[in-house]
């Protein structure tokens, strides 16, 4: 199966649980309310440990074996299968350990857990808290279409690092939980090899992950609270968003001499136009608008035709991947700083 859920022994179904929202799915175990830590270990089948055993091979054929010297294999313990083979200097870090980095967060009742699951019969763990914020500024303006939540994923194979992130992706499956760690980078996430002390370093990661979350996003708020109060003139408009998002060849002859045909050339003109114009519909017109002309539709009307039309912007490879860390994503960055650089000088 694409979501490569584990089986949880313990429960007779899939390795996975999820608060309210059914998982696209439909496997696991859900549930009415957030569970506790322990409650929330066992339901995602994370509550098993890994130790390093060492690799053996048999002597000239006989009946003997002898150690490789080479290498150690990671072993499930409760189960006894191997999950993948790593160097010498690697660390094993349990999921609990690994996952514990929350547990301040919901004793303080800052955050409660949203889902957890295990992968590949249990070479891949996560848990997932949701962040409560009550600061009014982020209810006024998000309410509940933008949340946070803290994401820590463990890989027991030596196929990759522990991650340690902040991510409004809500993740159920590995085809989510590949989508939010795509997205990875200096300012929302902390990868943590298992080498020496891994489990001070998780813990350190999330303290710097997690601190100052909610003026993070109370930042982010202001400047969408910015953008909802501005509204834009047809010429602010152009030079702000559509200029950005689907920006025009220069001249014919120039472009036509340095770049492709005059055929080539009209080709570029004529996609940039439909873009432009859907992006110039969908920003009056587009999903949840009033036609305030605000600078909130505006960048939101990009958003939807950028995300959502995949006619006029194509993406190689995962779609999913480009709008949330690639081209796609870039565009609309671009967009947001344009449109909150024309706000400031208004």
């Amino acid at each position: 199966m694409a979501h490569e859920l584990d089986t949880n022994k313990a429960t007779g179904r899939k390795a996975m649980f999820s608060v309210n929202e059914t998982p696209w799915h439909r496997e696991g175990v859900l549930l009415t309310e957030a569970p506790t830590f322990e409650a929330a270990m066992a339901l995602a089948g994370c509550d098993y440990d890994v130790v390093l055993r060492e690799l053996f091979v048999r002597a000239d054929g006989g009946e003997t074996f002898e150690p490789t010297g080479v290498g150690r294999a990671v072993v499930r313990t409760d189960r006894g299968t191997v999950l993948g083979v790593v160097k010498e200097r690697y660390t094993p870090l349990s999921n609990r350990d690994a996952f514990s980095v929350l547990e301040p967060l919901l004793d303080k009742g800052v955050a409660t857990l949203e889902t957890g699951g295990t992968l590949r019969g249990g070479r891949d763990a996560w848990l997932m808290a949701k962040f409560s914020i009550d600061d009014p500024v982020v209810r006024e303006v998000f309410a509940d279409e933008v949340v946070p939540f803290a994401l820590i994923t463990n890989n027991h194979a030596g196929e990759s690092r522990v991650v340690v992130m902040e991510t409004p992706i809500r993740v159920v499956c590995a085809n989510t939980l590949g989508a939010a760690v795509s997205r990875m980078d200096a300012t929302n996430a902390v990868a943590v090899a298992h080498v020496g002390d891994a489990r001070t370093k998780v813990v350190e990661a999330a303290e710097k992950m997690f601190l100052g979350l909610i003026e993070r996003y109370r930042t982010i708020a202001e400047s969408y609270a910015t953008l909802k109060a501005a509204r834009l003139t047809v010429d602010s408009f152009v030079s702000s968003v559509l200029d950005v998002a689907s920006p025009l060849p220069p001249d014919l002859g120039t472009f036509a001499a340095e770049h492709m045909t005059v055929r080539g050339y009209d080709m570029a003109r004529a996609s940039a136009e439909r873009r432009r114009s859907a992006i110039r519909e969908a920003w009056t017109s587009g999903k949840g608008h009033v036609g305030d002309h605000s600078a909130w539709e505006a960048y939101n009307g990009a958003v939807e035709v950028i995300d959502h039309d995949a006619t006029l912007y194509r993406t190689n490879g995962s779609r999913v991947a480009a709008m949330l860390g690639g081209r796609l994503l870039e565009r609309k960055s671009a967009v947001l700083e344009a449109v909150l650089a024309e706000c400031r000088v208004r």
